[in-house]
């Protein structure tokens, strides 16, 4: 994959996830639920 293919990617998923947080209440909150369980698991290793 090329740089550029690979950077839209990323900033079109990113741009996703972030509008997904802000306009999504539920699915803001599985996120949020799993990145507190991903943090604290990684915290107490």
């Amino acid at each position: 994959m090329k740089t550029k293919t690979y950077l839209a990617l990323l900033i079109s998923i990113s741009l996703l996830v972030s509008l997904a947080i802000l306009f999504i209440p539920g699915l803001a909150e599985s996120i949020e639920t799993w990145m507190l369980g991903f943090l604290s698991r990684n915290a107490a290793a």
